[in-house]
């Protein structure tokens, strides 16, 4: 290739990426006048642009991406009629704004589990405790499996719900922030009460006859505690909790 032919390719090459760098300016161009002609501020379209950018690269649905930027439109108009601007109701930060919109809005720091996620999370702790704790005791010792018959899988069971229903208030009953109608020692003298009964109801489960409270085999049971452990941490990942039998999950740990 001789030299003016470089020269013309690379003049062609040039026209080309213009062209390219033009169109993706009109593109941009139109996608803005969207916004500022819907009676949005000045302000406020800018905010939609960015937000509408932002927002076309995750992987949520056509319809409900038009749904959130219509909601969201809808809702800065509204907001301009008391003198309210995006970055009052939403921050500045687009990126942070679609992620709260993706993922769901984020708990403030120290605030308390979802109640039935949290319950959910707990007694599948304890059912996992229980399973793996008898299953290991029941390979150990094969002769206590025909003895023990307070640690069939309903007791296993019942006093996991119970115990999984009962522990996301535990950390509610003796919050200081909170407004209590029972003096703490009333309180304490509760909580040791319910942990009287449910010990007690562990036990009494034993008088329930083999073919309603079996006891299954140590590896079953074994295996059904690998199950709820991994039952447990899939919860707490979707609903993210913080708290729990475990301890609590510092949130800036999270981030």
């Amino acid at each position: 290739m001789s030299e003016n032919d470089k020269r013309n390719s690379g003049a062609q090459q040039r026209q080309r990426n213009a062209a390219v760098h033009q169109d993706r300016n009109s593109i941009v161009k139109s996608e803005h006048e969207v916004f500022d002609n819907i009676g949005l501020t000045k302000r406020n379209a800018d905010y939609m642009f960015r937000f509408n950018q932002a927002l076309q690269a995750t992987k949520l649905s056509t319809e409900k991406k038009a749904e959130i930027v219509k909601t969201t439109t809808n809702e800065l108009l509204e907001g301009q009629k008391t003198g309210k601007t995006a970055k009052n109701m939403y921050g500045n930060d687009v990126n942070a704004r679609v992620k709260e919109i993706v993922e769901g809005p984020t708990r403030p720091a120290g605030a308390m589990d979802p109640y039935w996620p949290s319950a959910l999370y707990n007694g599948l702790n304890f059912f996992t405790i229980f399973s793996i704790m008898f299953g290991v005791m029941f390979l150990i010792s094969p002769a206590s499996q025909r003895t023990n018959q307070s640690v069939g899988l309903v007791s296993i069971l019942l006093s996991s719900a119970i115990a999984g229903l009962a522990l996301p208030q535990i950390p509610r009953l003796f919050d200081s922030k909170r407004e209590h109608r029972y003096a703490l020692w009333i309180r304490i003298v509760g909580a040791v009460v319910f942990l009287i009964l449910w010990l007690l109801l562990f036990t009494m489960t034993a008088a329930l006859p083999g073919i309603l409270n079996p006891t299954l085999g140590a590896w079953p049971m074994i295996i059904l505690g690998v199950l709820g452990g991994l039952l447990s941490i899939l919860v707490k990942r979707q609903y993210k909790l913080t708290q729990g039998f475990f301890g609590n999950v510092p949130q800036n740990r999270r981030r």
